[in-house]
Formats: structure tokens, sequence, C-alpha cells
């Protein structure tokens, strides 16, 4: 084998720039792998070595969804978590990142304003003062034109850059022009520090994720852009070899057994391909075997897989496009309604609901609806019930490009808007732009939650978080010791 050729070049030494890794194995491999089941006690043995192990960027567990995992499921108090995870990472040298979705639009309650967001994150960097980057999700044109003039500058006068995360789709408008534009727009509009390609659905191909590179960094004015690719279709480590290829530094890895699968792909694996492409590296792999071996040990006390693989090549996976956990809640939810035998009915259906809405990108909270409305399909007739998501999305409200607004089946899209609950859904997204660059009182925003105007940040960041103040009763300081055991 030694005259075949190399799928890559192999860059000389010293050339093309340090690697500078993003981990994510705390956040999104744990998300991706292990259901995001992890408290304290799981945490507290790995995220010092992590923070200390050379990454340029370090992803979190602490994030909105932490309060609420932490006290319904581990019966802990959420800032006990934060106070151990910002005294391990008190001397890192990494940029430590928070993972949020930006203004959420909610209309079962009410939109994230102004207001909202600076308390929210007012009280996250005083929970985790390390705190100078967050993911800020990029999926359509209404993020960009309606929350971004709002989050930028709220966030850098809190010290923080965001990091556009970029979700590819595959519908057919979403073309390396297509990106290509919107890369031009941010660069122009707000100069960020990196622009994110988010493989979400893990289904590029090297041959298109070429196409991509190529075309945005033709706009993106020497801004670096990061890879995140998720393994669905058991490419992402080959993936984050094309891009190191093509001049990229900025790759999200995770360390195993938090790797692979429909996670990340491993930190080990891509600086030894890093290595051979003659690409220089800071990270310290002895502090990562420690985590790995930790990992492993608490993941297998826990019931928890320890042993992920790269996933095998799935054609029909560019059929539904169904991201790895919302095909594993499918099961489950098909499970527990009795009719685990009608999976492949619906992941036949998904294509059919994805044509009928004009292709969306299969991520939060599109991919969700959409699978349960195949499920719906199949169960009493095609759009014979229709949710109320489908309605807002019929309606814009989640954006009108990329959304698939513009490309949907008009005849779906007027039976939709025509439905008796879809005239309140209309009239209250009509007024979503001006509530998110509102800027109410806090007394307002605290009365919205139902505490006092005297009630502390910490505790309405809580309430708006948890919702009750029922989740933080008969809560721990932090979790059991007994875990220690393992290691």
């Amino acid at each position: 084998m030694k005259n075949a050729q190399r799928p890559v070049s192999v860059c000389p030494p010293g050339e093309g720039g340090t690697l500078e890794l993003i981990d994510e194995t705390l956040r999104d491999g744990t998300q991706s792998v292990w259901g995001m089941m992890m408290g304290y006690h799981m945490i507290e043995p790995v995220v010092g070595e992590i923070a200390e192990a050379g990454y340029d960027t370090v992803n979190t567990p602490v994030h909105f969804a932490q309060p609420i995992l932490s006290t319904r499921f581990f019966k802990e108090d959420p800032r006990h978590t934060f106070a151990m995870i910002k005294e391990k990472m008190k001397n890192t040298k990494s940029n430590v990142m928070f993972t949020t979705l930006g203004c959420a639009v909610d209309l079962t309650g009410a939109p994230q304003n102004a207001t909202v967001i600076r308390l929210i994150f007012e009280q996250y960097k005083e929970w985790m003062p390390k705190f100078n980057r967050a993911l800020v999700i990029c999926c359509t044109e209404d993020e960009i034109q309606n929350q971004y003039p709002v989050l930028f500058p709220l966030f850098r006068s809190l010290g923080i850059e965001l990091v556009p995360y970029m979700a590819i789709g595959h519908g057919p408008q979403h073309t390396e022009e297509f990106y290509a534009f919107r890369v031009k727009h941010l660069v122009e509009t707000y100069k960020p520090v990196s622009i994110c390609i988010k493989d979400v659905d893990g289904l590029l191909t090297p041959e298109r994720l070429r196409k991509l590179i190529t075309a945005m960094q033709a706009e993106a004015e020497g801004t670096p852009l990061e890879l995140h690719s998720h393994g669905m279709n058991g490419l992402n480590t080959y993936n984050a070899v094309v891009a190191m290829d093509m001049g990229m530094r900025r790759i999200t890895t995770c360390t195993p057994p938090l790797a692979n699968g429909s996670s990340h792909p491993s930190v080990f694996d891509v600086v030894k391909n890093a290595e051979y492409m003659g690409i220089s590296h800071n990270m310290d792999l002895d502090k990562l075997r420690v985590v790995e071996d930790r990992l492993t040990k608490i993941g297998k006390a826990f019931g928890h897989p320890v042993d992920n693989h790269h996933l095998p090549f799935d054609l029909q996976m560019y059929e539904h496009q169904i991201p790895g956990g919302v095909i594993s809640n499918t099961r489950t939810q098909l499970d527990q309604l009795g009719i685990p035998e009608a999976l492949p009915e619906v992941l036949e259906e998904i294509p059919r609901v994805l044509e009928d809405l004009g292709h969306p990108v299969m991520i939060t909270p599109f991919s969700q609806f959409i699978v349960t409305q195949a499920v719906m399909n199949t169960q009493v007739g095609r759009w014979e019930q229709c949710l109320d998501s489908c309605i807002e999305f019929a309606a814009g409200i989640f954006g009108y490009e990329e959304a698939g607004v513009a490309h949907m089946n008009q005849d779906i899209k007027d039976k939709l808007l025509s439905l008796p609950q879809a005239k309140p859904i209309i009239e209250k997204g009509a007024k979503i732009k001006e509530y998110i660059a509102s800027k109410p009182s806090e007394a307002e925003v605290k009365a919205s939650v139902g505490l006092p105007a005297d009630a502390s940040r910490e505790e309405f960041v809580l309430r708006y978080l948890l919702r009750t103040d029922d989740e933080l009763k008969n809560v721990t300081p932090g979790g059991p010791d007994a875990y220690k055991k393992y290691l």
C-alpha cells in the first residue's frame, strides 16, 4: 500500500497553523450518547483535566437545561454544580463557551426579550465568570434579522463573543451560494470571532464539505471557520481531515467514551491525523487519557454506553435526516404508545412531510415536530390532525426562507393557516420581532414569572428556567461521593 494515493494532501511540518480544538465532551457529547444524563457526581472527576488539556475552547455543562437536569433527575442544586465547575476551571487558558439558542421563540409563553436575556447572562457570568464565548444557532434568516441585532451588542457588553453556528440543510435551497451569502452578511455586519459549519444531522459528505468550505472561505475575509460534525453517516472523523486539509484548524471533538457514535470525532483520532499531516497542536493527551479512563468507569457504573464506534453508512438517513437523539426518542415514544412496529412507516413518511414543508433544516425545534407530525400522519391520515408547531411554521414564526415557508406545498400551507387555532398564532407571531427588541423593566419581567420586584436576579433566572419553585424542593447541595469508589 505504500504507493496508494492519499485521500488528502499532507501539510509540511510547521505550515498551516496550530490546531485549535473545541471540546464538547461534557455538553454535546453527553447529549449525543448519554441523553444529557450527567450530574455533579459525573462532572466533578473530569472537568478540571479537560480545562487544562490545551483546548482553544471548552463548552461547559453550564447551560439553560442544566438546572432542570440537576433538580429533576439528580435532585441536586444546580448552583452547587456551577460553583464546582467554576472552581475547577478558574485557571484554564481555554476560552469557555456557553450553549444558547439565542432569543427563544416560544408562543406558549412569551419570547425572550432584551431584558430577560440580559438578566440571564449577567447571572450566568456570575456563576461562571470565565464565560467569553457563546454558541448561537444560525438556522433561519429571522434569527439573523430579528435576534442578532439584539444579541451581539448585548453579549459584547458582557465580554462574551458570539459564534454563529450555521446549521447545514439538505433542501434544494441550501446551496453553497446560499451559505456564502450568509457568511458575507455576518462578517460585514458583526465581525464574529469565528463562524461554525454545524453538521447537525451528521450527513455531510467530504465532497459537499469541500464545496461549502471553499464557498464560505471566499466570503469570510479571514474570519476562521469551525467544523462541528456529528457522526450519523460515519464520516465525521474523515471530514475533520478534509477540513484540516483545507486550512481549517478549529474542529469540535469529544473524549471517549463520549465520542463517536452520533457524537463528535474522538480527540485522539483528530490529533493523530493532524500530527500525520504535519499540523502542530498544544494538546495534553495524557490528561485526556485520565478523562477517558474515569468517564469509562463512571459510565459503566451508571449504565451508560461506553463502547461507541463509528456508525455504519445508512443511505436512508439522507431521506429522513433524523438526528441521532431524535430517532432514539422516537423509538422510545412509539414503544410507549404500543406501536413499535410503526417506525418503518414513520421513516417513510418523514421525507413526505419534509417535502410538504419545503425542506427545513432538521434541527430543534423542526426535527421534533416534523417527526411527531409524521407519526400522526401514519396513524390518523395525512394532515388529518395538525400540530400547532406546523401552523407556527407555516406562519413564518421560525423564519421564511431556509425554514422552508417560501418552498412549502401551497395546499398544505393554506390548510394550516385556515385552521381555527391559526388566527391567534398569526397575530402573536407578527409581534415577535417587536417583542424581542423590547426592554421592559426588571420589575415587569420578574412579575411575569410570579416574583416581586425586589426578588434577586438569581431568583428570577432560576424561576424563569425552572418555571416553578417546586424543582428546588428536596434537592441536595451536590451529588453523593459514592461515585468515587468507581475511580
